[in-house]
Parts: C-alpha cells; structure tokens; sequence
C-alpha cells in the first residue's frame, strides 16, 4: 500500500501524487492519498497558507482518498488496529523529508511519504503516464480561445509568484524573485529565437506585473483565473512553447507538462539560501537552463 500525505497547493500535490504513482510497481494498482494535513491545517495565517485538496480536477489519476476508517486501522495504536496489521501483514513504514533534500525511497511494499518532493528524478521515468494523469478539464470558452492563440505563436509563459510570498515569515524562508531574474530570462530567450515572441504573463499580482513589464509589447496580462479555476492558468502555461517560471511547482508543472520542446528558464534561487538547504539542481531538470539571481 502507497500512501503519500498532501500537502501545499496544486502544484505540489501533483509533485506529492507524482512520486507516489512512481514508486507504486503494480501496473494499474491504485495509489492512496491522505487529506489530514489539509484537513487540519485549513486556516491561513501570516506564516502558513490554507490549502484545499485540488487534485480533482484530474479525472485520470489512479489514486483513493484514505478513508478515516483506513487512517484508523493504519495508523492507530489500539489492540484492534494492531492485531489487523498483523493478521494482513500491513507494516507502513514512515519516510520523511527533513528539509529539502533528495531522497531515496525504499523499494517496500507498505509506505507512507510525508515531503514535497520538488524533484523530476523522481518520477522522470513515468513521465508519459502522468501526462496521461494529469489531463485537464475541458477550459471555458475564453480560455479556450486563449489556447488556440498561444498554440498558433511562439509563445513564452511568464510566471510571477507573489502573493502570500510577500508576508514576512514566508518572504523570509522563499523569497520573491528579483525583476532582473525576469530581464536576464527574457533576453536568454530573445538572443536565440529572435523578438518575434507572443508573452502570457500568469500573475497573483497584476497590478505589479503591469507596471513592471509595461515595456513588452507583445504581451498578454491572465488575470481571469483565480481561486478553484486556478488550474486554467496551469493549462494555459502548458500550451505555450517557452517558458520563465517563478520559484514556484505550480509554474514548474505548467512547463513540464508541456509538450511543445521549447525552452524552459528558472532561477538559481528556489528558496532563500541562507534559511533552507537545497540543490537547485535537484529542483530543476536537466535540460532546463538556470538563470542567475
């Protein structure tokens, strides 16, 4: 049994779904997803964001909701949880991220996952399978026509995470991506393929956004898609062919699920580096290019 703990918003629970279906060796078996942190963290405050199970947008993942009467058999201590485990030989064993790391996960039949497992190198093998799993809903009609606009240009989505980053105690451990990140991205990006580029800038802050990238002319704001309809931007960002992500898994999923073999740009600052210890390189694949910040 593979069990994985949500937690965070879309994009990493998609990275917490991601590594769950890759370590599950079963073909076709079903994976179990366990809701309780969300559940009892559901109130947002200057230090932490509340976030709700979004993963059921995705009509083709291959994974349960724990149940609280599986939770109880699982993970309680009383007599007759115990003796359940021992007759069905159940023995979940527990693996944690301490920080940010990379880890190895064991090859073990019953497992708990608690982390969110920012990294490809965890399930770059599945990769067609989790583009078949996480397969959008059909878009609105405006999104729709968005779509068809960004498939017919070279397009380059820009992703400007602010938002609860800007709240002090968050700001501190992530940090919000200086603008030069943006400029040293976009002139990457216009020295090889020319400036016959369409931008998508993806904001939770339009007003900054428009002020700040008020000299790209061919430019389009998104500012439609907000709150449960924030997988629309996700979907949209996979449509475009070039990609400048924030240091964020949602703008990161929206350039790995895309299919258009384009350029992806990210920054070499993914949290602050002086309050969390990580490698970029673990956060950001291969053939992606890193840019200095």
């Amino acid at each position: 049994m593979k069990i994985v703990r949500l937690q965070g918003g879309l994009g990493n629970q998609m990275f917490q779904y991601a590594i769950v279906r890759a370590n599950e060796t079963n073909k076709g078996k079903m994976v179990y997803l366990d809701t309780s942190l969300l559940d009892e963290n559901a109130v947002s405050t200057d230090t932490f964001t509340a976030r709700n199970y979004e993963l059921n947008i995705f009509s083709n993942i291959r994974a349960k909701i724990l149940t609280e009467k599986q939770k109880k058999i699982l993970f309680s201590n009383k007599w007759f949880a115990r003796l359940y485990r021992k007759l069905f030989n159940i023995r979940p064993i527990a693996i944690s991220q301490t920080e940010n790391e990379y880890i190895k996960i064991p090859d073990i039949k019953d497992i708990v996952l608690t982390g969110y497992f920012q990294s490809e190198k965890y399930f770059k093998k599945i990769r067609t399978d989790l583009l078949n799993d996480f397969q959008f809903p059909q878009l609105d009609v405006q999104n729709s026509d968005l779509k068809a606009k960004i498939l017919s240009e070279t397009s380059v989505s820009i992703h400007v995470r602010r938002g609860d980053y800007l709240k002090p105690v968050i700001n501190d451990y992530h940090g919000v991506l200086p603008h030069d990140y943006y400029l040293k991205a976009i002139e990457r990006l216009e020295s090889e393929f020319g400036q016959d580029l369409t931008y998508y800038v993806f904001s939770d802050d339009t007003e900054y956004v428009e002020k700040s990238f008020s000299f790209l002319k061919n430019k389009t704001i998104i500012y439609q898609n907000i709150g449960p309809n924030c997988w629309k931007d996700m979907y949209l960002m996979s449509s475009c062919q070039h990609h400048i992500i924030a240091n964020s898994s949602f703008s990161w999923w929206g350039a790995w699920l895309s299919e258009r073999h384009g350029l992806t740009l990210a920054p070499s600052q993914w949290f602050n580096s002086m309050k969390a210890k990580y490698i970029i390189h673990d956060f950001i694949p291969e053939n992606w290019l890193i840019i200095d910040c």
